[in-house]
């Protein structure tokens, strides 16, 4: 959605939000690495470090907090998520959408990079479903990738789909989903 259009809720892909509280993902996915880097003059407890974060998020301290998933825990693409924090709040949630490289298996030949990710339509036409028409920045190159942003706002948040396809390929792939708070005019 542009400025000016009405939105009951937050923006939300995959089952993830900036409203959400990260701490659940403890419990979601249980099964998934985690990292968490806390923001200055935080003091970790070397006893159960797994308790300390857990408390530490529920209190929504400024920090980054990151989940990468295992292919049983995924779902819709997301694969790696990044949380930033910051005196808290939620401020910034990067979905990542690329599917981790597995260990090469002789019998499977590694595929192509773009086999990675979904297809660009896959993503942003469920998401143009329930949030209406993006606004589709200018492409910009960085060294051989094209990029594709399709940006939604509606303040206090955008939500940022971007899509990339590489030189001298048709294909375009979903790179990630962010959201953010709108910055302040």
């Amino acid at each position: 959605m542009v400025a000016g259009s009405a939105q009951a809720e937050p923006f939300a892909f995959a089952g993830f939000d900036r409203n959400m509280d990260i701490a659940v993902w403890i419990d979601r996915y249980p099964q998934s690495s985690r990292e968490f880097t806390p923001g200055a003059g935080a003091q970790a407890s070397p006893d159960n470090p797994g308790e300390w974060t857990a408390e530490f998020l529920r209190a929504r301290r400024s920090g980054r907090y990151a989940l990468r998933m295992i292919a049983a825990e995924a779902r819709d693409h997301v694969y790696y998520v990044r949380a930033d924090l910051r005196d808290g709040a939620l401020e910034r949630l990067w979905l990542l959408l690329e599917k981790p490289l597995i260990k090469a298996d002789r019998r499977h030949p590694t595929r192509s990079h773009e086999a990675r990710y979904p297809a660009c339509n896959d993503v942003l036409k469920p998401l143009t479903a329930k949030y209406g028409k993006p606004e589709a920045l200018h492409p910009r190159w960085e060294e051989a990738l094209q990029s594709f942003d399709y940006v939604w706002t509606q303040a206090p948040e955008t939500m940022k789909l971007e899509c990339g396809r590489y030189d001298g390929r048709k294909a375009i792939f979903a790179i990630g989903v962010t959201f953010e708070q709108t910055p302040p005019r």
